[in-house]
């Protein structure tokens, strides 16, 4: 890394901790949680954050990536925060969470109707290939060093299911909410079936790059999130984009 880069990556994390310099945060396109749509940034977990950071005095600006890209941007110190991410040893090292989640996701396996496949545990996954994005943990250790059958990364969410349409692959692991709203977008939602026993299922975060200042808007912004939970303003965001509001986070089930 050459000086010029130093200094601005130095200049990035420092000036998180002032309200006049907007916070620049990183997330994939991941509908309808975040999303860019005719210029726009979009979305109900982008919505929400955005919400709360700006009531805590911070401006922000966003930047969609590819996955991986985003999450070295963050732990590199290119960005302030990443958006929907789920905690695992590795990242709570490397980043700071907060104390409150956004929303919760449940990944599940998508199958073409006219090639179903059994599920019910990772058992049955035995000689199949089987739809991954890189970079995703998925929240299960099981799943992600398995070795009886074959996880094959695509670059984007569309790329998987347009494979799976293709019989390029048996199975596609993604967010149940995503894979339905992606469904409908692409015209395949009626050939496309998903099965009801999740993957895996984790909480959704809002972390931020490992400095002190950030480490003091991590802090704030847990509590901040809970009492906008509570409000009216919060439910009209999750109706917007067909959620329901439950108990510790958001509902993902089919609308």
């Amino acid at each position: 890394m050459n000086l010029r880069v130093c200094l601005a990556t130095l200049c990035l994390i420092f000036s998180a901790g002032s309200a006049a310099d907007p916070l620049r945060v990183v997330s994939e396109p991941w509908p309808p949680y975040v999303f860019e749509e005719n210029g726009r940034y979009l979305g109900v977990d982008l919505e929400i954050a955005e919400h709360v950071l700006r009531e805590l005095g911070h401006e922000v600006t966003w930047d969609l990536l590819p996955w991986k890209r985003a999450l070295h941007t963050v732990k590199t110190g290119g960005a302030h925060a990443i958006l929907d991410i789920v905690p695992s040893a590795e990242r709570i090292e490397a980043l700071h969470f907060p104390d409150e989640h956004l929303s919760r996701n449940e990944t599940v396996l998508f199958y073409h109707r006219d090639r179903p496949h059994p599920f019910d545990s990772l058992a049955d996954l035995a000689g199949l290939t089987i739809g991954v994005s890189p970079g995703y943990t998925y929240s299960s250790a099981e799943f992600t060093e398995a070795s009886h059958f074959v996880r094959e990364p695509a670059p984007t969410f569309e790329a998987n299911l347009f494979k799976l349409m293709r019989g390029r692959i048996d199975m596609v692991a993604m967010d149940q909410r995503v894979g339905l709203y992606l469904a409908q977008h692409l015209g395949i939602a009626d050939q496309l079936g998903y099965h009801p026993t999740a993957l895996s299922s984790g909480k959704l975060y809002l972390a931020f790059h490992r400095s002190e200042s950030l480490f003091t808007l991590a802090e704030a912004f847990g509590p901040a999130l809970r009492a906008f939970k509570q409000t009216a303003e919060y439910t009209a965001i999750l109706e917007r984009y067909g959620q329901n509001a439950v108990p510790g986070g958001v509902d993902t089930s089919p609308p």
